[in-house]
């Protein structure tokens, strides 16, 4: 998994998140496992590990989007959860 963002399951509901890390599966583990990621959820600044099973991969026009909906809002607002 090459993705620099993904959507992270976070407070029950998805995030947007930065990838800042993977950890890879042994070759032997390599069909029963996932890839570890370390990701900072976008806006709050709450890092934490996920499965790569367990995340999916943003193409840019989501990014875009995301970004201009978060933008758009009161960054203290988003980091409350008001």
């Amino acid at each position: 998994m090459d993705a620099e963002y993904v959507l992270c399951n976070w407070k029950g509901h998805l995030w947007p998140a930065r990838v800042l890390s993977r950890s890879g599966v042994s070759p032997r583990n390599k069909r029963k496992g996932a890839l570890s990621l370390e990701v900072e959820i976008l806006s709050v600044d709450e890092k934490m590990k996920v499965k790569s099973t367990d995340v999916k991969i943003l193409n840019e026009s989501q990014i875009e989007s995301i970004t201009s909906l978060l933008t758009a809002h009161n960054p203290l607002t988003l980091a409350t959860g008001e």
